[in-house]
């Protein structure tokens, strides 16, 4: 019966993450109208069930907190996200993980470890202002090369690229969200995945495309050259935060990227009041996850 319920949440944890985080990826290539949205979320589902797979197990929650306040803590991240998904608002799953976690903790009077809480707070602090700094040079070391190349050999490129950051990111933030949150139910094994696989086909190809048209169509105007370098600097990023266990959202650094590339480029249009709505949502999830973890853990586990 316990693994029945342990495939059960794989599956629903997948799902659920990947209707809100697949957005960015299809929406990078739908609204450059480099692919359509069913080969897009293909792709994108490819790229994050191996970056689940091999890296995925990199991401240790048990440095944070016990593991007595993993199952509260994901059925609060559930409930968010289900909410969040439903009202088509993107959220920061790393986010609410942490804080969610946190709540758990409290309840149950456990420990949580306040040096990884702090070196991942500033993580969440650092990474955009790093990636203003590492997009604005991607960006005008790619478009100084691009300015080469013929009219034919561009349009080319550009799709290498595009799909290139599309598969990086979607991969690197599989592995460091999507395997933070299934690190509390399994460690990995071939069942798992197969069960993770479904959930992230069925999050990717048939829930996504609304929050993928608020993310590709509303957000920001950008060229395929600005988003991917975009994409490209924040990957690179997250990617380094995941070597180290740390759980960061994406999101929250590209939109350090997108300012490097307004920096870069004056032309880049960036919504502002989409922007700040997006970072207030970011806000109340993250803060409405502590308490609700900490009352989820009483009636649980008490």
């Amino acid at each position: 019966m316990e693994g029945i319920l342990i495939f059960t949440l794989i599956f629903f944890t997948s799902l659920l993450f990947t209707w809100n985080s697949s957005s960015l990826f299809i929406s990078g290539l739908t609204s450059s109208s480099i692919a359509k949205f069913k080969v897009a979320g293909s792709f994108t589902a490819l790229s994050m069930i191996l970056g689940l797979i091999v890296e995925g197990w990199k991401m240790e929650p048990e440095n944070l907190v016990v593991e007595d306040a993993f199952y509260p803590s994901l059925l609060t991240i559930l409930i968010i996200l289900s909410i969040s998904n439903f009202l088509s608002i993107p959220i920061s799953v790393s986010s609410i993980s942490v804080a969610s976690l946190i709540g758990a903790s409290i309840s149950l009077s456990t420990q949580v470890n306040l040096i990884f809480l702090i070196t991942t707070v500033l993580a969440w602090f650092v990474a955009p202002l790093s990636s203003i700094l590492l997009t604005s040079i991607l960006y005008n070391v790619m478009r100084n090369v691009l300015k080469l190349l013929s009219l034919g050999l561009l349009s080319l490129l550009n799709k290498i690229i595009a799909y290139t950051a599309t598969f990086y990111a979607a991969y690197v933030l599989s592995a460091n969200n999507l395997g933070f949150l299934l690190s509390m139910l399994d460690k990995g094994s071939g069942p798992s995945y197969l069960i993770a696989l479904m959930g992230i086909v069925f999050g990717s190809l048939f829930f996504s495309e609304r929050i993928s048209y608020i993310i590709g169509e509303r957000l920001a105007i950008l060229s395929p050259v600005k988003l991917s370098s975009s994409l490209l600097s924040s990957s690179i990023i997250l990617w380094i935060l995941t070597q180290f266990s740390i759980p960061s959202a994406i999101t929250q650094i590209i939109l350090g990227g997108l300012i490097g590339t307004a920096v870069s480029s004056p032309s880049s249009t960036i919504n502002i009041k989409l922007f700040k709505k997006l970072i207030i949502s970011w806000i109340i999830t993250t803060f409405l996850a502590i308490p609700s973890s900490y009352i989820l853990s009483i009636i649980t586990l008490r």
